[in-house]
């Protein structure tokens, strides 16, 4: 009985770490330092975290991540610097949970705590890329103050109550097997988007070369934003430029740039693949799977277009006159903000647009 308390207590510290790293820490220091938490001899090992030093750096770190958490996007890029330091910051608090318990157990505890730790955080960060989308920041906030208190209550609840918090712990883990999948695919697309925002990459003009493709389209946001995909086009990958119909010469390499899939792609949300243009239609290649699948729009069918510019990635809407179709598009892709305005003020007009691709 002893040893799935233990393994209680565990897993569902890690938990909430994986939700709220610092905010774990620095109240199980202030509980420890102020006698409102009393450790049994299972937990003897957690007093460390009482020291003042441990305290401040974490009462520090927690006030970074309770202000930052607040901010629509910046908290995702905060998640996305954390994928890695919360299931590591769990494994670690798990090792000193269980101290000087038989080594064999003790790491299988210490893996078992940072996977929790790190399908609680995935499971964090997708919802929450999901809640930034929405217009006001009132819903991120609300989400932000119940994981606050989640974190506290759960701290409470784990080392007082193991049994309960580790058959919570269990039923979280049987969702997460049905809705991995998806969540996983979340936090891909938070790193890549991040890693772009940091590299900002360009396309060297040395590596284009160049074939001239005409589009006829009277909507001038979408005709700016056909031009950005000749700008900044590059050569796809050769698995997914096969599903793709040819519609010049066989010894053209597809181009297209890189963004990925909305929930207006039906079967396709958050997908990382190629956009490209493909005779008169745009084409959006993507694996999912374990296969290859293609999502076209017909430029001409295209009655509106408009452009979203955000923190952490842009969005790029096709509206015909029966659906929306939206893209990510990566902040590798320089779009200065007085790019962003001349497409809400240009003159609507028919033009061809010449497409450079490489």
């Amino acid at each position: 009985m002893e040893t799935i308390e233990l393994l209680g207590s565990t897993m569902g510290l890690g938990f909430i770490a994986g939700i709220r790293l610092y905010a774990t820490v620095l109240a199980l220091g202030l509980a420890i330092q102020f006698d409102l938490l009393h450790l049994g001899p299972s937990t003897e090992q957690l007093r460390v975290l009482a020291h003042p030093a441990v305290i401040v750096a974490s009462g520090i770190a927690c006030l970074a991540e309770f202000l930052v958490d607040k901010i629509p996007w910046v908290d995702s890029v905060w998640d996305s610097f954390h994928t890695f330091i919360r299931p590591i910051g769990a494994a670690v608090l798990a090792a000193t949970v269980l101290g000087t318990v038989d080594p064999v157990l003790k790491l299988t505890l210490v893996i078992l705590c940072g996977s929790v730790a790190f399908a609680s955080h995935s499971s964090k960060a997708a919802s929450r890329l999901v809640v930034n989308h929405s217009p006001e920041p009132f819903t991120n906030i609300g989400i932000s103050l119940a994981e606050d208190v989640v974190a506290l209550f759960g701290v409470w609840l784990s080392l007082r109550h193991p049994l309960f918090a580790l058959s919570l712990v269990l039923m979280f883990l049987a969702g997460f097997v049905l809705v991995g999948p998806r969540v996983f695919r979340s936090i891909r697309l938070q790193i890549v988007a991040l890693r772009a925002l940091l590299m900002r990459k360009r396309i060297a003009n040395a590596n284009r070369t160049s074939r001239q493709q005409a589009i006829q389209t009277s909507n001038s946001q979408l005709a700016s934003f056909l031009g950005i995909i000749a700008i900044h086009a590059s050569a796809i990958p050769e698995r997914h430029a096969r599903c793709i119909s040819k519609s010049s010469s066989g010894d053209t390499p597809a181009v297209g740039i890189r963004v990925a899939a909305t929930k207006s792609i039906k079967g396709l949300r958050n997908s990382i693949g190629y956009l490209i243009i493909e005779g008169d239609d745009l084409a959006f290649v993507a694996r999912r799977r374990f296969r290859h699948r293609v999502h076209r729009i017909k430029l001409p069918e295209v009655v509106d277009a408009e452009w979203k510019p955000g923190l952490l990635m842009n969005r790029f809407i096709l509206r015909t006159s029966t659906s929306d179709h939206a893209f990510y598009v990566f902040k590798d892709i320089d779009i200065h903000s007085a790019a962003a305005a001349r497409l809400s003020t240009i003159e609507t007009q028919p033009r061809r647009i010449p497409v450079d691709s490489v």
